[in-house]
């Protein structure tokens, strides 16, 4: 590409055409076959650059071009991924999915959902690049300020629920099998309702020398003590988590 002032010395001084003026003395600027050759060149090269045929009858095959060019389907930014991380970075936050890289690597939890975690470090403590941010669910209080989205899910800013060693129940909903629970309510444990039967023989001994003879009948049956201080099923700890931002 070039100007015409690199071509005509009539231009302007910063190399554009000028209708000139007579009576300053000023010369138009003439028209240059190299600068018509230039301007007819660049505009050919992007009309076949995209593999179509120069068309004297049709004016918008240019503009064709540089959608074929610039809009291809056949390998979706491509350019972009050919130009390295930094441009892949660029172009997600230009669309406003610069965290994409983020949620690839390490996954997305919602905002407030309880996580099993396998550590007593939080994630981000391991991973400092993740931009997540998690916090015991221990039903503590939190800063509403720094994690505005579980702030709208606890407006009381205190997590309803201290998770350490307890065990998550499905939340009935109307089924019936566990009424009249409210959602993030507790319950201590509980045996189903239930009865033991002891078998015993009454023993008659006859008649007593100086009495009537004596029969043994029914009587209380009670067994010994066993087993630990609460009720609970084969278990593995994990530390519950929650996503606070």
């Amino acid at each position: 590409m070039l100007r015409i002032g690199q071509v005509e010395p009539t231009a302007t001084s910063d190399g554009k055409y000028t209708d000139g003026n007579v009576a300053g003395g000023t010369p138009a600027t003439r028209l240059r076959a190299p600068a018509f050759n230039a301007m007819q060149e660049e505009l050919a090269n992007i009309v076949e650059s995209a593999t179509m045929t120069l068309d004297p009858n049709d004016m918008t095959q240019v503009l064709t071009a540089l959608k074929k060019l610039l809009l291809s389907r056949a390998n979706p930014f491509g350019d972009i991924k050919s130009d390295g991380p930094a441009a892949i970075a660029t172009a997600l936050a230009n669309l406003g999915l610069g965290e994409m890289p983020i949620i690839a690597k390490y996954g997305s939890a919602l905002i407030g959902e309880l996580v099993h975690w396998p550590m007593q470090q939080m994630p981000q403590e391991i991973w400092t690049d993740m931009k997540m941010e998690f916090i015991p669910y221990m039903g503590q209080s939190f800063d509403g300020s720094r994690y505005p989205l579980l702030a709208q899910l606890h407006p009381s800013l205190q997590l309803p629920a201290d998770m350490r060693g307890e065990f998550v129940r499905g939340w009935d909903n109307g089924k019936g099998t566990d009424p009249s629970r409210a959602l993030m309510s507790a319950q201590t444990d509980a045996f189903r309702a239930h009865t033991h039967t002891a078998v015993g023989m009454i023993y008659s001994y006859g008649w007593a020398a100086n009495g009537p003879g004596k029969d043994y009948g029914n009587g209380t049956v009670t067994t010994s003590s066993t087993g630990g201080t609460e009720t609970r099923p084969v278990n593995v700890a994990w530390n519950f988590i929650v996503r606070a931002k």
